[in-house]
């Protein structure tokens, strides 16, 4: 399966105290570096299919089946991309620590992993127009910082306030979380255990 990763600065709406977090996976008309762009209604077949089975695309962390990190509540499209509501698993580390990233602005990159099952070409654009995609799974992943990606409303958990508060006051332990992120969008991009292109 030809399985393409495409990136999206985390145009994140709400964080709150339960996990819970709101922003778009994707968003329609941008014309990204490799020229491909979504267009709208390029998810409903896909999503009609995840709701029939009554699932969702598995939330995993930097794109590794291995760690899930919660479960998307809510997908569906409106006029700008395609929308999502998740709740991070706060009970488990990973989830813990992308709950934390996220409000420190670390963590500001959410990606789709889909297929090509249709699309156009743009001859004025000299672009790719993606009309039907497949999707997959939705990860957060590092991704640098971008004017777009904002965080409107964090608020600290009070079931997780000692756990929260142990994490903030240990920056040793808060640069480790990074630089393991970092280390972690490296190797993904060096790994070539399925085709992929980065957007």
């Amino acid at each position: 399966m030809d399985m393409k990763h495409m990136e999206r600065p985390l145009a994140l709406k709400a964080l709150a105290a339960d996990g819970q977090f709101s922003g778009y996976a994707s968003v329609f008309g941008k014309l990204d570096h490799q020229s491909e762009i979504v267009a709208a209604g390029a998810f409903s077949r896909t999503l009609g299919k995840w709701r029939g089975e009554c699932r969702s695309p598995a939330m995993l962390w930097m794109h590794d089946p291995t760690q899930p990190i919660g479960v998307w509540m809510s997908l569906y499209e409106d006029k700008n991309g395609l929308a999502v509501q998740g709740k991070l698993a706060l009970r488990t580390q990973k989830g813990m620590e992308a709950y934390e990233l996220l409000k420190m602005g670390a963590l500001t990159g959410m990606s789709i992993g889909y297929r090509v099952v249709s699309s156009k070409v743009d001859i004025k654009r000299k672009a790719r127009i993606l009309t039907d995609i497949d999707l997959f799974e939705i990860s957060l992943v590092t991704f640098p910082a971008n004017e777009s990606a904002r965080v409107s409303d964090v608020k600290s958990p009070a079931a997780h306030e000692e756990l929260s508060s142990r994490l903030k006051d240990d920056s040793d332990a808060t640069r480790a979380i990074v630089a393991r992120l970092n280390q972690a969008a490296q190797n993904l991009q060096n790994t070539k255990h399925y085709p992929t292109r980065r957007v």
